[in-house]
């Protein structure tokens, strides 16, 4: 049997460093960690991912028209999105990875973003339980919520849904039994730990489709059928995301009110609040700086003492904080990657876009590259050979018999 297996070049090293510092410092970023690390370090970090990035492009020289059209796409977004943040925050440094990530095969994109988030959580929630580093503790009526080492509870919940989206594509129907009740007993420990149950309720799903997918691996045939009624879903979710929030308690029909209420309740107030924001800030064509205040800490672990307005629907933060034309642009580049993986027969990469979409509606986190891999998969949609999985090949000769053999990753 003669096996080859692909080395990383030194445009994917380059590439893949830069994803990793970035992922690093960004879930240093939103643990107590941060107490420890001095704004000069950051700010080294930050030049050190760009000087990556442009060192990377500059040895592959990967300039196609499509990468042209896309950098004046990524470009759009970064004078939009830092405007009204920072042109060095960690969120508009993830659209240069975007860019620059286009051409490395996605499976490798995740393994790295797999290993720096598995150890940080690890590390985080360790250090939080010894003594290292706080477990902030929240007391209300109703539940009692550790943070295990993060500034906001639901950020561990955040990065482990990540996780186990990764687990999802990478392994598929070769996944473990055992692997499937790790990543269960995790996911359930977060949950006792930090009460995140919509996050939860997100992640068991993902792990569901998995188990399905291992026990009847014909069922993905199904999934692809049912996928094309969701190619709109990015658009269909904005719009029920604004029409909901916009209309909460103000239609003519008394039943449609109550249900819009008893949903509200379910999603801890999500609702409410997008109506309480709309109505306050509105939105406009490009974006504006919102003073949110919500549950999470500053560094030194302190709560604000505003009153509580924060805004956890996606699809309302991005319309409110970066205006319409942004939202406009990021929904027709998640439209047109779902439909290029649909295409293309990528259906488990389909099903975890699909689930995003509705997850959008109670989460903001996913925003974040930290929180969401899945982001640089828009980098298909301006590179022509992109590769969704690093394959390897051994020839396999048997006498005058011959077949090809993919390992699994």
């Amino acid at each position: 049997m003669k096996i080859t297996i692909k080395r990383y070049s030194l445009p994917e090293i380059l590439g893949l460093a830069a994803l990793a510092i970035f992922l690093l410092f960004s879930l240093l970023d939103v643990s107590f960690y941060v107490q420890y690390i001095s704004p000069m370090l950051y700010k080294a970090a930050i030049f050190l991912i760009i000087m990556l990035i442009i060192l990377k492009e500059f040895v592959s020289g990967s300039n196609s028209f499509e990468s042209l059209l896309g950098l004046l796409g990524v470009s759009t977004l970064y004078f939009i999105i830092g405007s009204v943040t920072s042109y060095t925050s960690f969120i508009v440094l993830g659209l240069s990875l975007i860019y620059s990530l286009r051409d490395i095969p996605f499976s490798k994109v995740v393994k790295v973003a797999f290993i720096i988030s598995v150890a940080m959580l690890f590390l985080v929630i360790l250090s939080s339980k010894i003594g290292f580093i706080p477990d902030y503790i929240e007391f209300s009526s109703t539940r009692v919520r550790h943070y295990l080492g993060f500034r906001y509870s639901l950020f561990p919940s955040t990065i482990m849904m990540n996780i186990i989206a990764i687990s999802f594509f990478l392994k598929q129907e070769t996944v473990s039994y055992q692997r499937l009740f790790i990543l269960f007993l995790v996911s359930m420990y977060l949950y006792l730990e930090t009460d995140s149950r919509l996050t939860f309720i997100s992640s068991s799903l993902l792990l569901l489709a998995n188990l399905a997918m291992k026990l009847i691996p014909t069922v993905i045939e199904k999934f692809s059928l049912l996928l094309k009624f969701f190619t709109l879903t990015y658009f269909v979710n904005a719009y029920l995301s604004y029409w909901i929030s916009k209309n909460y308690l103000r239609t003519s029909n008394a039943l449609l009110n109550h249900f819009f209420h008893q949903a509200d309740q379910f999603l801890g107030g999500r609702i409410y609040l997008s109506n309480r924001s709309l109505s306050l800030y509105g939105y406009g064509i490009l974006g504006q700086k919102i003073a949110w205040v919500g549950n999470a800490l500053n560094a030194q672990g302190e709560r604000s003492t505003d009153a509580y307005l924060y805004v956890d629907n996606l699809y309302i933060q991005i319309l409110q904080h970066f205006g319409l034309i942004a939202l406009i642009i990021i929904l027709s580049l998640l439209t047109a990657t779902l439909v290029k993986l649909l295409r293309k027969g990528q259906i488990v990469l389909s099903i975890i876009i699909v689930s995003l979409s509705f997850h959008a509606l109670i989460d903001d986190l996913i925003l974040s590259i930290h929180y969401n891999i899945f982001w640089i998969l828009l980098g298909s949609l301006i590179y022509s050979n992109y590769q969704f999985s690093e394959e390897r090949y051994g020839e396999v000769e048997n006498d005058s018999l011959r077949r090809t053999v993919r390992e699994g990753y």
